[in-house]
């Protein structure tokens, strides 16, 4: 009798050792597809950098900052 008792808290101890095998490996799961999801939305959100022949990374810019920008600098400069 006490054989069959060990037997059955084996199998309880196996069929709970599944069951958390199995949480903890379809959360890790769960999560590396939502971390793949986050990084694929971002990188459509985010603009690309242009890496110059010099290895300088450059955000790109729109025209019309540049202007801003250029037209900033050379009123400060008149201005000195």
């Amino acid at each position: 009798m006490y054989a069959g008792r060990v037997t059955m808290e084996i199998e309880q101890l196996i069929m709970q050792s599944l069951q958390l095998l199995g949480l903890g490996m379809g959360s890790v799961f769960v999560i590396l597809l939502l971390l793949i999801a986050i990084i694929s939305l971002v990188s459509k959100i985010v603009p690309e950098e242009v890496t110059t022949p010099s290895g300088i990374v450059v955000p790109k810019v729109d025209n019309s900052h540049i202007a801003a920008i250029s037209a900033a600098i050379h009123q400060h400069r008149k201005n000195r």
